[in-house]
């Protein structure tokens, strides 16, 4: 059951990096690489973090991306 945990919370870090490596603002996808850096190294490292991990990351992947923030914001003007 851990082992099946941790793959999930590496995927979502993979998830997270990848999404970072697709932002067009340097600021917002340099945040979600760190961000990408230490859940990896919080599940490679830190066993037994699961009630921080989890809902970090569900924070981390809710976060909007910076186009459909600029979208929004036009939108209102």
């Amino acid at each position: 059951m851990t082992l099946l945990i941790d793959s999930v919370l590496m995927l979502a870090g993979l998830v997270i990096w990848i999404r970072g490596n697709s932002e067009n603002d340097d600021v917002w996808s340099l945040f979600l690489r760190v961000f990408a850096g230490v859940d990896l190294a919080v599940v490679v490292l830190g066993k037994g973090q699961l009630l921080l991990e989890i809902p970090l990351l569900l924070l981390a992947l809710a976060l909007p991306s910076v186009a459909r923030l600029e979208h929004s914001r036009q939108s209102i003007r």
